[in-house]
């Protein structure tokens, strides 16, 4: 009976092959009966954008639009005749003529909340200086950063 089996079964598998050759149009008794896998393609990512602190972008942008403006870096209010001990340094003091103009302080979400940093406010504001922040932890778009120092100076 194994011949038999093997020529029926012989039979039936060149039946099958021809009804599939039919249907899909491609020999499937060839040597490579399995379909070629398909390259994938995969979308490229967007590059990332890498943020850049608010600090470097500052630098910049002082540098470049307001360029007709003095800019110290980490001023000790004691230095502008504060008195107090406990006050926390501004970040930027931009002057012109040798007068400040704009004090720029750059706290994070608990910073404001300090009584140094509130010193440190209430002296700026106590000598007839705006004080504005940028917050760290903030996206600080340079057009935003240009918009509220034009707003200021």
């Amino acid at each position: 009976m194994g011949f038999l089996d093997r020529l029926i079964g012989n039979a039936a598998k060149k039946a099958i092959n021809d009804a599939i050759d039919n249907v899909t149009g491609h020999s499937s008794t060839s040597a490579t009966s399995a379909p070629a896998p398909q390259p994938q393609t995969y979308a490229q990512p967007e590059p990332e954008e890498i943020e850049i602190p608010v600090d470097q972008k500052l630098d910049k942008i002082l540098a470049s639009e307001f360029s007709s403006y003095q800019v110290e870096k980490n001023v000790d209010p004691r230095t502008m005749g504060a008195t107090d001990r406990s006050l926390l340094p501004y970040a930027y003091v931009i002057s012109q003529f040798g007068q400040p103009k704009l004090i720029l302080m750059l706290p994070d979400r608990n910073t404001c909340s300090t009584k140094a940093y509130r010193f440190s406010k209430a002296f700026a504001e106590k000598s007839g200086i705006t004080l504005i922040n940028f917050l760290l932890n903030s996206e600080n778009k340079e057009s935003y950063i240009i918009d509220r120092l034009h707003q200021y100076l």
